[in-house]
């Protein structure tokens, strides 16, 4: 991949990241929670500056993010909105995205369109060099199905995804007792596991190009 295709690539994937810790960090802090950072990326800190009293940081691996937010402080009625602005603001900018593209994304992995797919990151680099490659609608399409793929990821009721958090805030709500959120914590923890070993073996083994 050249210097400037992995750019682009780079950038859109660090854009959706970004984009679903910004909103986190907006509805906490209207709901009345303290942010400390947002971040886009793993490994050393690249960059850090000071953003409305929040530590705005970059990492060099741009394929994921944080929001240091301390979501368990905030009474579990008020977690959840906090917890839908990321996968809602992905899936937004993915319909808009998809609307302004006007053509189909290319498929997650070769040969498999119309099918429900899983794949890791390196499906989703993969998937971005090739829209690269056939212009900037496309580009824009692969976009879009990037962020909705985030963004509806994220609404699954697994830990530590956004929707896992949903899950144990909607439970601690109803009165569960602290037992059972600790067992649906672990559970959820473990089919999460579960999904990430498919998708890294669908990395490792299924055809990307």
């Amino acid at each position: 991949m050249g210097c400037a295709r992995w750019a682009k690539v780079a950038g859109i994937i660090g854009g959706t990241v970004m984009l679903h810790e910004i909103a986190h960090a907006l509805a906490a802090k209207r709901a009345g929670g303290e942010v400390r950072e947002v971040g886009v990326g793993f490994g050393p800190v690249l960059l850090r500056r000071k953003v409305g009293g929040v530590d705005v940081t970059l990492r060099p691996l741009p394929l994921g993010g944080l929001a240091a937010i301390d979501i368990d402080r905030l009474p579990p009625a008020r977690r959840v909105p906090v917890l839908l602005a990321g996968p809602l603001a992905n899936i937004a900018v993915g319909l808009l995205l998809r609307y302004a593209a006007r053509v189909p994304a290319p498929p997650l992995l070769p040969k498999q369109a119309g099918r429900i797919q899983v794949g890791g990151p390196l499906s989703v680099l993969a998937l971005l060099a090739r829209a690269d490659g056939e212009g900037p609608r496309a580009l824009a399409a692969a976009a879009g199905a990037v962020n909705l793929s985030v963004g509806v990821a994220n609404l699954l009721p697994l830990l530590p995804l956004d929707g896992g958090h949903l899950a144990a805030a909607r439970m601690e709500a109803a009165g569960a007792r602290p037992a059972a959120v600790s067992a649906f914590r672990q559970v959820s923890a473990a089919l999460f596991l579960w999904f990430a070993l498919r998708a890294l073996l669908s990395d490792l083994t299924g055809p990307r190009r």
